[in-house]
């Protein structure tokens, strides 16, 4: 009984394997039908002007964002030149929210008691925290 049902499932994953191969073409098969005689034929269009369609758009719009890019940073002047060191403040993303002056003003004393350099494993049997070694 298990093989029967087996051949029958085969014989059904065949099928839905090839069913596109079938109902493709007939789908497609609207896209081959002549114009209709009513319909009145298209204008030519110039070579030119189809050049300037297809292609002259999607530069222009490349362009524009381009310029709208590039415009503020021009206008206002450029802040950081490559190769000298950076001059504007700090950031500091996923910080703290009052900013780099935040870390000024916390007790670097408390900081560095509780984060102890030392991984060792008996450092880290009296913290209770890890680091190299991944005992956290």
């Amino acid at each position: 009984m298990k093989n029967i049902n087996a051949s029958v499932v085969r014989r059904y994953v065949r099928v839905a394997a090839l069913s596109p191969a079938v109902l493709v073409p007939m789908v497609a098969a609207p896209a081959f039908a002549d114009v209709p005689v009513q319909w009145e034929s298209g204008e030519p269009v110039s070579a030119l002007y189809a050049l300037l369609l297809l292609a002259g758009i999607p530069l222009l719009l490349f362009a524009g964002i381009t310029l709208l890019v590039y415009v503020p940073s021009m206008v206002r002047g450029e802040k950081y030149v490559p190769g000298l060191a950076w001059r504007n403040e700090i950031e500091w993303f996923g910080g703290p929210r009052d900013g780099v002056e935040a870390v000024d003003r916390n007790d670097h004393d408390a900081i560095e008691s509780s984060d102890s350099p030392d991984t060792s494993d008996e450092a880290v049997a009296v913290t209770g925290r890890g680091g190299s070694r991944a005992r956290w």
